[in-house]
C-alpha cells in the first residue's frame, strides 16, 4: 500500500486553473503543478494528458509540468499517477494567469490506472478487456529479484512449473511456444526458436509497472497473444542522479528424509543500477551477478545481466533506446529418481547443463506529435543462443545440441485523433528471423508480416466502443504459410466514477514455433521428428466483466470468460512410426471460467487484504476430458500489516485432473504460505522472506517434479 498517513478527506479538488500562457509567437502551453491533496507535497512522475489528443507530459521532481495546448476549444487535462485517483480538469478561460495547481487523492491500495497495452495507446479510460497491473512499488514490497516471483499474485495468472499461464490458456510445454506474449516497453521479448518467455532478460529495479491484458489480443499485438499480453513498462527519466544497490543471500532447507547433500544449498545476488542525466540525455545502466544451487540436485543456475537505457529529446517527441543482455548457465532436472528420492535425479543425467545467452536491442522513436497525429516507430534486434552440455541424452549425436537465432523486426504505428468521437490506430509490422541449429531439419528462415487497425469511439457520455482487425502472414521456409484475420469488438460503460462495465469478443492466434515445426532429436531415448505441415493455433473468446469501488477502502473486479480453441499444438505419436513423436494440431478445446479480485483495507493503516480467485472449466472437445495441467480452482491471498512491514502470502491450486505423461501418479492440491518482513534501518531497506513457510511437500503441476522446499532470503537495498 502507498500512503503517507490516514486520510481525513476523500475529496479530489482542483485548487486553481489557468488560461495557457504564450511561450512564443506560435506556441501555446499549459503550465502547472501536481501535488498530494492532504500534504501538499509535489507528485513526481505523474502523467498529464490532454484528452482526445496525443499531447502529454510528465511532472518533474517538484511536481511541475508543461504541456502543449491544442488550438481551438477548451482542453481537458487528465492527470494519472501511481497510487492516486485519476483527476480530470477542464481549463477555465476566465481565471487569471497563474500556474495550474492540481491536487490528487491517494488511494488506499494499488489498482489499475492508465494502461497503454490494451488499446496500444496512452489515452485515459477503461479498456474493454480485463487488465491487471503490478506496480514497481509492489515489486519492491514483495522483494522480487525476478518478475516471476510477483506475477503469480496478479489476477488471472497461474504458473505451471515456471511457465506463465493466463486464464488456463496454457498448459505445460517445457518452454516451447508461449501462448502469452511478453513485451518490454512494447517490444517483443520471446525467444527466437522456442518462442518462450525468459524472465531473466527483463529488468527488475527499473520497472514502473507491469500490465497484464487477459484474453486473446492478437488484433493489436499479433502472434502468441492467445491467452494475453504482458507489457513490462520501465520508469520514465529522472532529472537527478540516482543509484540503487541491492544484495541478497538465502538458504534452502531440505526436508530431512529427502536430503541429498551435506553442504548448504544457497542463493545469492548483487544488483546495481545507476541513472543520471548527461546533457540532454537521460541514461540508466544496470548490472547484476546472481547464482543459486537450487533446492534440487542438479538444479543450479549461474547468471550475469546487463542493461542500458537512454532517452533523447523532450517528453513530446522522445527517442528511447535500450540494450538488454543476459547469460545463464543452468543445470537440468527433468524428473526425480524415485518416489522416495524426489530431490535427486538419475545418476546418468547428473552434470547435465545448458548455456543460454540473449541480447535484445530496441528503439522507440516518436518523430511526429501534433494535436491530431502521433507517429511511433519501434525497430528491434533479438539474438538468442543456446547450447546443451548433456552427458547422455539417448543419442550421442545430440548431447551438445545448439541453436542460435537472430530476429530483425519493426513496427510502425499511426494514431489519429479527431475533434469528434474517434481515435484511430493504424499500423504494420515486419520481421525476419534467421536460425542455425544442429537439431532442426532444416534450419529455417521465418518471415512475419502484419497490418492492423482499430477505431475507438465515444458513443455517448460514459460509453465507449472499439472495433479492430489485424491481418497476419507467417511463413517459415520449407513449410506452408499461415494467413490469419483476427478481429475484435468491445464496449465499456461507466455509469458512475465507481463502476465500470465491459464486454468484448476477440480472436487470438499463435504461429507454430520453430522448435515445434522443425525439431529432429532424441529425448530420453524417444525420437522427435519435424512436422512442416504444422499450422498455427487460434481461439475465439468472449468476456463480460465489471470493476467497482463501492467504498473508498474496497475495490473489486470480476470477469466471466469463454474461449473456444482450435488446432492446439500438442506432442503425440508420429503417424505410422513406433516410439516416434512430433508436434501436431490435435486439440479442439473449450475453457470457461470466472476471474475475480478483491482489495480491501480492513483496519486503516494496520491491515490490508487482497485476494484473487480463478475458476476454470476446461474441456478437450475431442475426448470430453479435462485439459492437462489446468487446476479447477486457483486462489492467491495476501494479508499485509503496517504498510507491508509484515505480510503473509498464500497460494492454493486444486489437484490438476489431467496430465500428459504419468496419469497414474498420485497428485494432490497445492497450498503454499510465504512470510515477508520489511524494515527500514539507517536509511537502508532490510527485507526478509520465507517461502513455503510451513514446509509443504508437494508434487508440482508437472509430474515427478517436486515443489520448492522452504527457503529463507534476506535482501538489503540502498538508494542514494
Amino acid at each position: 500500500m502507498a500512503r503517507s498517513g490516514p486520510l481525513r478527506s476523500c475529496r479530489v479538488y482542483l485548487a486553481a486553473v489557468l488560461v495557457p500562457v504564450w511561450l512564443g509567437a506560435e506556441e501555446q502551453t499549459i503550465r502547472g503543478l501536481v501535488v498530494e491533496g492532504e500534504t501538499g507535497a509535489p507528485v513526481a512522475g505523474a502523467e498529464v494528458l490532454v484528452r482526445s489528443t496525443p499531447l502529454g507530459a510528465l511532472t518533474d521532481e517538484e511536481g511541475r509540468f508543461e504541456v502543449a495546448r491544442p488550438a481551438g476549444g477548451l482542453p481537458t487535462l487528465v492527470v494519472v499517477a501511481q497510487g492516486f485517483r485519476t483527476v480530470e480538469a477542464a481549463i477555465d478561460p476566465e481565471m487569471e494567469e497563474e500556474p495550474l495547481r492540481i491536487s490528487l487523492e491517494r488511494l488506499f491500495f494499488e489498482v489499475p490506472g492508465l494502461t497503454v497495452t490494451a488499446n496500444r495507446g496512452s489515452q485515459p479510460g477503461d479498456a474493454p478487456a480485463s487488465v491487471a497491473v503490478i506496480s514497481g512499488d509492489d515489486l519492491k514490497r514483495r522483494e522480487a529479484t525476478n518478475l516471476n516471483e510477483a506475477l503469480p499474485f496478479a489476477q488471472g495468472v497461474t504458473f505451471n512449473a515456471g511457465q506463465m499461464d493466463i486464464r488456463g490458456s496454457s498448459g505445460l510445454s517445457r518452454g516451447v511456444g508461449s501462448r502469452v506474449l511478453m513485451l518490454l516497453d512494447g517490444h517483443r521479448t520471446l525467444s527466437g526458436v522456442g518462442s518462450s518467455i525468459d524472465f531473466a532478460v527483463l529488468p527488475v529495479l527499473d520497472v514502473e509497472r507491469i500490465e497484464i491484458v487477459k484474453g486473446p489480443h492478437s488484433t493489436l499485438w499479433g502472434t502468441n497473444a492467445m491467452g494475453g499480453v504482458v507489457n513490462v513498462i520501465t520508469r520514465p527519466p529522472r532529472r537527478e542522479a540516482r543509484t540503487v544497490v541491492r544484495g541478497y543471500y538465502g538458504l534452502f532447507e531440505t526436508p530431512t528424509r529427502q536430503a541429498f547433500s551435506a553442504g548448504r544449498l544457497a542463493m545469492q545476488g548483487l544488483q546495481l543500477q545507476h541513472s543520471r542525466r548527461i546533457g540532454t540525455v537521460h541514461t540508466a545502466v544496470f548490472a547484476a551477478r546472481e547464482s543459486s544451487d537450487g533446492f534440487r540436485q542438479n538444479g543450479g543456475v549461474d547468471g550475469w545481466r546487463l542493461r542500458g537505457k537512454a532517452v533523447f529529446g523532450d517528453s513530446a517527441t522522445p527517442l528511447k533506446m535500450f540494450a538488454s543482455w543476459k547469460r545463464d548457465d543452468m543445470e537440468e532436472f527433468f524428473t526425480w529418481l524415485s518416489e522416495d528420492r524426489r530431490l535427486e535425479i538419475d545418476p546418468g543425467n547428473l552434470g547435465d547443463w545448458r548455456r543460454e545467452s540473449d541480447l535484445i536491442l530496441g528503439l522507440t522513436a516518436t518523430p511526429l506529435v501534433t494535436p491530431g497525429l502521433k507517429v511511433e516507430l519501434r525497430p528491434q534486434i533479438q539474438h538468442f543462443r543456446n547450447r546443451n552440455y548433456f552427458g547422455d541424452s539417448g543419442d550421442p549425436d545430440h548431447n551438445d545440441d545448439f541453436h542460435r537465432s537472430t530476429r530483425y523486426g519493426t513496427d510502425l504505428q499511426l494514431s489519429l485523433f479527431t475533434v469528434g468521437r474517434h481515435t484511430v490506430t493504424l499500423g504494420g509490422e515486419a520481421a525476419y528471423t534467421g536460425v542455425a541449429s544442429n537439431f532442426l531439419e532444416p534450419s529455417p528462415e521465418v518471415t512475419d508480416l502484419a497490418l492492423f487497425g482499430q477505431d475507438e469511439i465515444e458513443l455517448a457520455e460514459g460509453l465507449r466502443g472499439s472495433v479492430g482487425v489485424r491481418l497476419d502472414r507467417h511463413k517459415a521456409s520449407s513449410a506452408e504459410s499461415d494467413l490469419t484475420l483476427n478481429p475484435k469488438v468491445g464496449i465499456v460503460y461507466r455509469p458512475s466514477p465507481r463502476l465500470s462495465l465491459r464486454s468484448s469478443l476477440s480472436r487470438g492466434y499463435r504461429a507454430p514455433s520453430v522448435s515445434e515445426q522443425f525439431t529432429s532429436t532424441v529425448v530420453f531415448g524417444f525420437r522427435v521428428v519435424p512436422n512442416p505441415e504444422l499450422r498455427g493455433e487460434s481461439a475465439w473468446a468472449g468476456e463480460v466483466g465489471a470493476t467497482a469501488s463501492p467504498a473508498d477502502r474496497i475495490w473489486l473486479d470480476a470477469g466471466l470468460f469463454w474461449s473456444e480453441y482450435s488446432g492446439l499444438i500438442e506432442v503425440t505419436n508420429a503417424p505410422n512410426q513406433l516410439f516416434t513423436f512430433q508436434f501436431r494440431n490435435l486439440v479442439e478445446a473449450r475453457i470457461r471460467g470466472v476471474d475475480m479480485g478483491l482489495r480491501a483495507e480492513v483496519l486503516p493503516d494496520r491491515l490490508d487484504f487482497q485476494t484473487n480467485y480463478l475458476f476454470l472449466d476446461s474441456t478437450d472437445l475431442g475426448t470430453g476430458r479435462r485439459l492437462a495441467y489446468r487446476s479447477r480452482h486457483v486462489v492467491t491471498t495476501t494479508l499485509s500489516g503496517w504498510d507491508d512491514a509484515i505480510a503473509l502470502d498464500m497460494r492454493y491450486r486444486s489437484r490438476p485432473e489431467a496430465v500428459l505423461v504419468y496419469p497414474l501418479d498420485e497428485r494432490g492440491a497445492i497450498t503454499v504460505v510465504d512470510l515477508r518482513l520489511n524494515l527500514e534501518v539507517m536509511g537502508l531497506d532490510l527485507q526478509t522472506r520465507v517461502d513455503n513457510l510451513l514446509q509443504a511437500e508437494y508434487v508440482d503441476v508437472q509430474e515427478r517434479n517436486p515443489g520448492a522446499s522452504r527457503s529463507l532470503r534476506t535482501t538489503l537495498t540502498s538508494r542514494f
